[in-house]
């Protein structure tokens, strides 16, 4: 009865939120983090992303993807796209004036984000406009964003899936999960097509070092939490579970400040249960606000403890050690690719809130010996994404 009383409440806060969410504009243009200037060069391509400040790992994805290519190959132009409208002659036009098309980052192999029947993934591309499109065609760092018993894909996204991937030069997704997912809706000889291209955001220190000091952190606590279909995160034990993280936090807080980081505000429907456990907190707004900050903001703490999956790599590419809420399955496959699964904590184990305190408790204990592996894994991931930015260049005959 209680459980069904707190689902409630929550349900309400965050119908709430969700029009405060609506409310924000999306953007045309990305900020930028480093200042190119634009060159006379007819190197252009075409990026099809979600260009917003509305949500705070948006916000990055988009100009970090560009930096990821720039520090390969700088002189380069951008024709924006933004991923949510029917692409038409029009937009088809436009992308086959420039030297290729990058679709990309993020969770866009998504069915009810810009739900459509036309591609039944988030990019609503026709077959017959895919057809139509005649350059070089990368997606990079993309994710299955499925969540946990959620419907599957309609047949279309089979047939459209199956076309790009015949289309591409390669698919680039962000973890070995989704390349395990994606093969399911693919025949066994395209396969070859999907190549592990690791979000940029988790090698943000590579890109952006003097914004990443991992020298300088402040000895606090930054949690976020996510509440994006609720009810495929967390089941009917949503109370149990977030009173569950709040006494963590009520015990961490012993030692440590802490503080909640928002990337949207629908994140804030758990501040409740900090304040009915006491804990105290400091409220840190990180949607629209320019990514120069988010990343200074992630480069302080000693620890993030984070469910959004942004509020896990943003961290570990500023340099900072995470302990993941594993809501969803992209989380436990992040830690898997990075080999260290045992530093996140399943919604669903019947321990949570010991394995969370424990595994809290000991990142603290470690913070430099886990900067170090950070560090190191980072040089990894960073090497395996220009080796597929330089094959994408290649595709598009750009020196």
């Amino acid at each position: 009865m209680l459980a069904l009383i707190i689902t409630k409440i929550i349900d309400r806060i965050i119908g709430i939120l969700i029009k405060i969410n609506r409310s924000i504009p999306l953007s045309s243009e990305s900020p930028s983090i480093i200042n190119y200037r634009k060159k006379k060069t007819n190197t252009i391509i075409t990026h099809v992303s979600a260009f917003t400040y509305g949500n705070a790992g948006d916000t990055i994805l988009p100009i970090a993807l560009r930096d990821t290519w720039h520090a390969v190959k700088e002189e380069i132009n951008w024709n924006t796209q933004h991923v949510y409208p029917v692409v038409d002659e029009e937009i088809v036009k436009r992308i086959n004036k420039s030297k290729g098309l990058i679709i990309g980052g993020g969770g866009l192999f998504l069915r009810d984000t810009n739900k459509n029947d036309i591609s039944g993934w988030q990019w609503p591309c026709s077959t017959n406009m895919l057809e139509k499109i005649n350059v070089p065609i990368i997606l990079f760092a993309i994710g299955y964003n499925r969540f946990r018993g959620q419907e599957d894909f309609d047949s279309i996204f089979y047939e459209n899936i199956k076309a790009l991937a015949k289309k591409a030069e390669y698919i680039g997704l962000r973890n070995n999960g989704s390349i395990n997912a994606i093969k399911n809706y693919l025949p066994e000889e395209l396969h070859y097509k999907l190549r592990f291209q690791p979000c940029m955001t988790t090698f943000l220190a590579k890109l952006y070092p003097q914004l990443c000091n991992y020298k300088k952190k402040e000895g606090f606590i930054a949690i976020n939490t996510a509440f994006d279909r609720p009810h495929h995160r967390f089941g009917s034990e949503i109370g149990n579970i977030l009173s569950s993280l709040a006494r963590v936090a009520k015990h961490l807080s012993a030692e440590h400040s802490i503080k909640f980081y928002s990337h949207m505000p629908t994140d804030e429907a758990f501040l409740p249960f900090l304040r009915a456990f006491d804990v105290p907190f400091e409220l840190v707004k990180l949607d629209n606000t320019h990514p120069t900050e988010i990343l200074r903001q992630y480069a302080k703490p000693n620890l993030v403890i984070g469910m959004r999956g942004h509020a896990q790599m943003i961290p570990f590419g500023c340099c900072t050690p995470i302990v993941s809420i594993v809501s969803h399955n992209k989380m436990q496959w992040f830690l898997d690719d990075i080999q260290k699964p045992h530093w996140g904590v399943d919604v669903l184990s019947k321990n949570f809130e010991e394995e969370l305190l424990n595994r809290a408790t000991t990142s603290l204990n470690n913070t430099k010996e886990e900067i170090e592996y950070i560090d190191l894994k980072q040089k990894e991931l960073y090497s395996i994404s220009q080796e597929n930015v330089q094959i994408g260049l290649q595709a598009m005959k750009i020196c």
